[in-house]
Parts: structure tokens; C-alpha cells; sequence
């Protein structure tokens, strides 16, 4: 079989795979970056478990006062979410929606993340999970079992067609 007869024969498979590839060629090179809420800091106006969605190229300059914004914590380099409160000249003092007190200065533009753009509730929890060792053999098996599903589905359809056509 020649590259050109895999291609026809398996034209729904190489559409999903190229889209993928383009999917995750926008993500790499874009501005665009994902993020979730494991806390409720955020409460409610970002609920627990919520999949973030985040500029990364956000400069440090343009936020604001009320801004959302994802920073990396420097004494364990995990990723907060929060609203900055208050921008002094050395920085910028954070604190979540829910919480009662302020994270203190916390943002420079050495650990900024990025600027919060909106989120959609609930889907951080399957993104959490799926970084997981037993999430990410489900994540493999589930992608490996479409794509043998779509191989087959081809070959049914070209099937069909040949027993159409005598």
C-alpha cells in the first residue's frame, strides 16, 4: 500500500490527527494557557475546579487593580489565582475573592503568569485527574480507541462502497 492509498483509506483518521497537531501547535506557540482552581479562594465568582483560561503574555503593566491574574508562588512554585488588590511600586498585593486576608506583595513581573480571561465551571477537576498516572493511561487508552474506531469505521465505509459498487 503507497502513501496515497493509507491517505484515502484512512481519511478520517489523518483529519483528527491533524487537527490535534494543529490544536496543539496553536496552544504552544499562542498566548493562550489553562489553568485550574483545586480551592475555593476564588468563590464564587470562580468556583472550585473551574478550568481557567489565561493570557500569558499579559505585560506586567497592563493589569490592573481588580484584575485576576496567575502568579507562581515563590516558596513552592505552585500557581495561584487571584484578584490583585492593591499595586505598590514593588509590587503587586493579591488576595482570593473568598479569602480574609491579603496574600501581601506577591506578583513581579518575574513570577506574573498571566491575566485570567474567563473559565468554564467543573472542568479543572477532569484536567487534574487526567495528569494523574491512572489519568493518563485512560487518557491513552480512550485516545487509542477512537482512533482504532475511526480506522475501522473507514474500512466499513470503503467496504460498503466496494459491495455498492458490484
Amino acid at each position: 500500500m503507497n502513501l496515497r492509498d493509507f491517505a484515502k483509506n484512512n481519511r478520517g483518521l489523518l483529519t483528527t490527527l491533524a487537527t490535534l497537531a494543529v490544536v496543539l501547535l496553536v496552544y504552544l506557540i499562542g498566548p493562550i494557557r489553562l489553568c485550574f482552581v483545586p480551592s475555593g479562594s476564588m468563590e464564587p465568582n470562580i468556583p472550585t475546579w473551574s478550568l481557567c483560561v489565561i493570557n500569558a503574555r499579559t505585560p506586567y503593566e497592563a493589569i490592573e487593580v481588580g484584575d485576576v491574574v496567575v502568579y507562581n508562588r515563590r516558596s513552592d512554585n505552585l500557581r495561584i489565582i487571584h484578584r490583585v488588590i492593591e499595586i505598590t511600586d514593588g509590587a503587586m498585593v493579591t488576595k482570593g475573592d473568598a479569602n480574609q486576608v491579603s496574600d501581601g506583595p506577591s506578583v513581579t513581573p518575574d513570577n506574573l503568569y498571566g491575566k485570567y480571561l474567563f473559565h468554564i465551571p467543573g472542568v479543572g477537576r477532569v484536567l487534574y485527574l487526567a495528569k494523574t498516572p491512572v489519568g493518563i493511561a485512560v487518557t491513552a487508552v480512550v485516545i487509542v480507541a477512537l482512533l482504532l474506531w475511526l480506522a475501522a469505521d473507514d474500512r466499513r465505509e470503503r467496504k460498503r462502497g466496494r459491495q455498492e459498487g458490484k
